[in-house]
């Protein structure tokens, strides 16, 4: 058979697509407030409670009447008639309006004077003055963080309807076993479905893993239906290409449409953008560093679009210790190990490739080169985004050792003026 040429889509205009093709899913979860972080709320929240439900004291002291404490001063302190002590947090009897802080009390034994006049509401939070019963807490669309969780808690709610997703994950091929079996010539071990789940996990999705569809047209058909009508999203791991045994865009053509099948992109050239009863069916390449590209560019930014938002990495400027050839019509994705160089950053481009896994294991960062961009010079500057914390990155011993002093004098450093 004659391999087909893919067309291929830019990637600004394929991420455009899906924004307009897929409109977030209408699927809510209750969850109990403590194990809500990171999620987004369905609906508005409101408060059930007014806090504080009356006015309580912000400061030790005694309770007063205010009219009472006019006139005082450290020479002419004034006697509290009927005070009542109370502590931080503490109700004020209704006919209190004020609180004296012990600092400001003389005498003892019932005999208590104030050397400091107190205005009306003086030391006390009134009643509501954090919020009141009705009041807006959270609003729809709002990514749940700690802090909320706290004030959720403390104004009586505990559980809250957010925003869920269900995606499902297809790995396929003849050649693919579970991972934990010994390959055999020709085998490998499925591991690009539970990077994707690993991903979406961590942007709130409910992933679920599904068993190895063969290289047959009647099983991936089967295989894909049941993964459409159970989820979301369906991505479907290898049979993206157009090679003999790639089935997976006539599987999706024959169940809905193929929106895209090819994408601009280095890696995952192969990537298709189907539609099934409305639904996305995203087919990832095979290689492992491909499939990982489709998720991380396209999968994540369709996720973000329906409110669910991963761990985005951290970008920082960096100087690269070599050149980077690219091609100008593409998206291109170079994965780099960034150290440390005094107080600035270094990128050493790895090896491209889109089959070997230990590319990405010693990676800590990767550079996007847009399309036109072509080649960057060694020693450019560069914007990188981190596929770590920036606390771990390390020092290069080849950079960051200090320099005899009679070498740095009227000579620049050979990472002076970088980020």
């Amino acid at each position: 058979m004659v391999r087909e040429r893919l067309t291929l889509r830019p990637l600004a205009e394929v991420l455009d697509l899906m924004r307009n093709a897929f409109p977030s899913p209408d699927r809510t979860l209750r969850v109990p407030v403590a194990g809500a972080s990171g999620r987004v709320t369905a609906r508005p929240i409101h408060s059930p409670l007014t806090v504080p439900a009356t006015d309580i004291a912000s400061r030790d002291g005694f309770a007063v009447a205010s009219s009472e404490t006019s006139g005082a001063g450290y020479e002419t302190p004034v006697p509290l008639k009927n005070p009542c002590q109370v502590n931080t947090g503490n109700a004020i009897p209704p006919d209190r309006d004020a609180v004296v802080m012990f600092e400001d009390i003389t005498g003892g034994d019932g005999a208590w004077f104030t050397s400091r006049a107190v205005l009306p509401g003086e030391h006390i939070h009134p009643a509501g003055e954090e919020i009141l019963c009705g009041d807006l807490i959270l609003p729809a669309g709002h990514l749940v963080r700690p802090c909320d969780i706290g004030a959720l808690l403390s104004y009586g709610v505990t559980a809250l309807d957010v925003r869920a997703v269900k995606v499902g994950l297809l790995p396929t091929g003849n050649e693919v076993i579970p991972a934990g079996e010994r390959p055999g010539p020709g085998e490998v071990n499925e591991s690009n479905t539970a990077v994707a789940a690993a991903w979406c996990g961590e942007a709130g999705a409910v992933c679920t893993r599904y068993p190895i569809a063969r290289d047959d047209p009647g099983l991936l058909r089967q295989a894909i239906a049941k993964g459409i009508r159970e989820n979301d999203l369906l991505l479907v791991s290898a049979g993206s290409s157009a090679g003999t045994r790639d089935f997976t865009a006539g599987v999706i053509a024959d169940l809905g449409e193929v929106l895209m099948h090819g994408i601009a992109i280095k890696p995952g050239k192969p990537t298709i953008i189907g539609r099934i009863d409305g639904k996305p069916v995203i087919g990832m390449p095979g290689y492992p560093i491909a499939a990982m590209t489709t998720v991380r560019e396209i999968v994540l930014p369709l996720l973000a679009e329906w409110g669910f938002h991963g761990p985005y990495g951290e970008c920082l400027r960096a100087r690269l210790t070599r050149a980077v050839q690219a091609d100008p019509g593409f998206d291109e994705y170079i994965f780099l190990a960034v150290s440390r160089a005094g107080d600035r950053y270094i990128a050493t481009p790895l090896p491209r490739g889109a089959g070997t896994q230990m590319t990405a294991v010693r990676a800590n960062a990767y550079l996007h080169v847009p399309p036109g961009a072509g080649s960057i010079r060694e020693g450019a500057v560069v914007e990188v985004l981190l596929t770590g914390p920036r606390a771990l990155i390390r020092g290069d011993s080849r950079v960051s050792r200090p320099v005899p002093e009679h070498r740095v004098q009227g000579a620049a450093s050979p990472v002076k003026g970088g980020p």
